[in-house]
């Protein structure tokens, strides 16, 4: 299992559509059948497409290797933050924020620093109420694996699509999408720090081709009806995309405009941790 496995976590969200009253009752039934059939396929694309281009631990690690870069605590979210989160969108976000922070420190082989952001994410899922996820037999797990990467980030895989699974079977698609957004946010301002010191070509070259996942995430976040405290995640996303638009289909960003897309991501995700 890879990073980019781990983030691809497929999220659909229910919608629901208001009814002709000139129609037949079964007509209706049947067309909105359809259209909302049409619409949870769709969501599944866009979801699934989100995180296909960021780049993956065996990148990652090639990239460490290549510019000697050392395992940086500071830049991951400090798991003392986890009582900052009361409300259930904010606790979304960072539940999808410390699973990718999660993955970071495997990719580091730091099974320690990988423990702390465990609690830090069984204990949202605990109080956002999803259940199935992760458990003690989870913690025995990684545990027992602490050594194997591999394994280590198969179990974490595994767990979030059970969190996953269960917001939809629940009909949560805001809790969901935000879920998404926190981990893809943070694999952005993770590669864009990384990109930052080293100004590694391929890793840029990954940054460029997030376009389109910008563009699913924000569809995923629209029909995902999020409200309240977490509506600044769509709005800082569409002024990110502003700047996205700036780079031409199939080619790398300046360095002019990673500066620019890196302004907007680092400060978006300082809001997510607050």
């Amino acid at each position: 299992m890879n990073f980019r496995s781990f983030l691809t976590i497929t999220i659909t969200s229910a919608l629901f559509f208001a009814c002709s009253s000139n129609k037949n009752n079964d007509e209706e039934t049947l067309a909105d059948s359809n259209e909302t059939t049409q619409v949870i396929e769709q969501q599944k694309i866009n979801a699934q497409n989100v995180f296909t281009s960021i780049p993956g631990p065996e990148e990652l690690s090639s990239l460490i290797t290549q510019t000697n870069l050392d395992y940086d605590a500071s830049l991951l979210n400090n798991p003392d933050n986890l009582s900052k989160y009361t409300s259930d969108n904010f606790k979304a976000i960072n539940l999808g924020l410390y699973g990718a922070d999660m993955v970071y420190t495997n990719v580091y082989e730091q099974a320690q620093e990988s423990m702390l952001y465990l609690k830090c994410v069984n204990s949202l899922c605990r109080s956002l109420g999803i259940t199935g996820a992760f458990d003690e037999k989870t913690g025995e797990r990684l545990q027992d694996n602490k050594e194997n990467k591999d394994s280590l980030l198969a179990i974490v895989s595994k767990s979030f699509t059970k969190a996953d699974e269960f917001l939809r079977e629940n009909q949560r698609p805001g809790t969901s999408s935000l879920m998404v957004a926190g981990g893809w946010i943070e694999g952005l301002y993770l590669s864009g720090k990384v990109a930052e010191q080293a100004k590694t070509k391929k890793l840029i070259q990954k940054m460029s081709q997030q376009k389109k996942s910008l563009s699913d995430l924000i569809t995923l976040l629209e029909n995902g009806k999020v409200t309240g405290d977490g509506t600044f995640v769509l709005e800082g996303l569409k002024d990110l995309q502003v700047s996205y638009e700036k780079i031409a289909d199939n080619t790398t960003m300046s360095d002019e405009i990673l500066a620019e897309i890196n302004a907007k991501v680092f400060a978006l995700r300082a809001k997510l941790i607050i």
